[in-house]
């Protein structure tokens, strides 16, 4: 009996011991068992100087959170310049934290037990010159609070910094207001888009950066300088009608483009009214997924070219709901939308561009701005694929020397298709336009005719594919 109860108390004061610290921290009562590794979470890059929020957790040899751990926590750094937390304990078993690197490039911030050193665990980040972060502004990314403000002192900061990027997390900002974004300054999501929305909501699960819109005052967002951009994100509009709606809901533009030099690039637009308006020259637009019932595109005061590729127009909240088509919003979009309007343009470069249901696939007209001479464009595109619209192209002006397309295809809409490509009149100069290699098709012919008699201007079409 002597023998049975002195083996007892050797195991149960070698459990004490090993539960005060020595390869796994100290542990007491229940909840887990004994601490024997840590796992450190964060971000993979931040912007140098900048604060962000990392968590440590007490794992056991199973891997599940060592809640009973109640040891102290000691952090270090690569960057001997980084503000790092005091020592610390964890609260049943895990703990967040924030750091500062100043020290652009790759750094690490280790956790350590200061009991028993070998219980530790390093988490990697590259700390980025000129990367602003909007958490360190105080955007939430929560869904609910607003951040426009947050995101804009964001904008500001990397302006008056000279340029740099001010990135959004993967989580969905719901914003009330505007955005401007100065010169040299992009903002940008931490993964490459443009984002498959297929059966998800963007207003409730966040698979991108994603940018909810509820501003009805103006373009939500504005690229206003020289350099400036937007890339990687999701934009959304939480109050738009659904798809069993007659009419969506009226918004501004999603994004205006008012200065030289800029870009727009793998980014998605889910449900806008308007999508993107661009205002300047020497414009990019690529890799993009746009879903504007009323126009997607829009080109105007480009006095010099504007380049558009790898571009997908369709309903995506058709896409986002799974809909069946046609939905009440499709017949809408077939009798008002327009995928791509063309004013002022001075050598338009159109390259992979698809559009799917729509009043007009493509419109180069006039602009409405009679101060410009000449008040349209003239441009080359190929690879255009249009389908299920009632009008092609529709062409009403153009500068010399005209639109030139290669390798189309145009599909109509059943028993509405009206023309595959249409010139008309009453424009400021004549319309003219080339296709060479075209391929029209849909479930009964163009009421019109695909290819109908200008009564003004020139239309070329060869290399007809039946």
């Amino acid at each position: 009996m002597r023998r049975i109860s002195r083996l007892l108390f050797l195991m149960f004061s070698l459990g004490l011991l090993a539960g005060c610290g020595g390869g796994g921290g100290s542990n007491a009562g229940g909840g887990g068992g004994a601490a024997t590794q840590f796992s450190v979470r964060g971000p993979a890059s931040s912007g140098a100087g900048f604060s962000f929020s990392f968590t440590v957790t007490a794992l056991d040899a199973t891997g599940n959170v060592a809640t009973s751990y109640t040891g102290t926590v000691q952090f270090t750094s690569s960057d001997p310049a980084a503000k790092l937390p005091t020592n610390s304990k964890l609260v049943s078993g895990t703990g967040t934290f924030s750091a500062t690197l100043p020290n652009a490039g790759f750094q690490t911030i280790t956790a350590t037990d200061t009991v028993s050193a070998s219980l530790n665990k390093s988490l990697s980040v590259t700390a980025i010159a000129g990367e602003f972060p909007v958490s360190s502004f105080g955007a939430k990314g929560d869904g609910q609070t607003d951040d426009t403000s947050a995101i804009q002192t964001a904008l500001n900061a990397a302006g008056a910094a000279g340029g740099g990027s001010v990135v959004l997390s993967v989580a969905r900002y719901f914003t009330s207001g505007t955005l401007v974004v100065p010169a040299g300054v992009v903002l940008t999501g931490p993964t490459e888009g443009p984002f498959d929305v297929t059966g998800i909501n963007p207003a409730s699960t966040a698979v991108a950066a994603t940018l909810l819109i509820t501003n009805t005052s103006g373009p939500f967002l504005t690229l206003h300088g020289i350099g400036s951009g937007a890339t990687d994100l999701l934009f959304h509009y939480p109050n738009q009608g659904a798809t069993s709606a007659a009419a969506p809901n009226v918004y501004p533009y999603t994004i205006l483009v008012s200065a030289p030099g800029t870009k727009v690039a793998r980014s998605t637009v889910t449900n806008a009214y308007d999508a993107l308006d661009i205002e300047s020259g020497r414009v990019t637009a690529q890799d993009l997924f746009i879903g504007g019932f009323h126009n997607d595109i829009k080109v105007d005061h480009a006095y010099d070219h504007v380049t558009l590729r790898h571009l997908d127009l369709d309903v995506f909240w058709d896409i986002v709901g799974i809909a069946q088509y046609p939905k009440p919003i499709d017949t809408w979009v077939l009798n008002n939308g327009t995928a791509l309007v063309v004013g002022r343009a001075d050598s338009l470069e159109l390259h992979e561009f698809f559009a799917f249901n729509r009043f007009i696939g493509m419109m180069f007209t006039d602009s409405s701005d009679a101060s410009q001479n000449p008040t349209c464009g003239y441009g080359t595109g190929g690879d255009i694929d249009i389908e299920g619209v009632q009008y092609g192209m529709v062409v009403t002006a153009s500068n010399t020397p005209g639109y030139k397309f290669t390798n189309l295809f145009l599909e109509s809409q059943s028993n509405i298709g009206i023309a595959a490509v249409q010139l008309r009149a009453g424009g400021s100069l004549p319309p003219k336009i080339l296709i060479n290699g075209v391929q029209q098709g849909g479930p009964v012919p163009w009421i019109d005719g695909a290819f109908p008699s200008p009564p003004v201007g020139e239309l070329v079409v060869v290399n007809i594919v039946p």
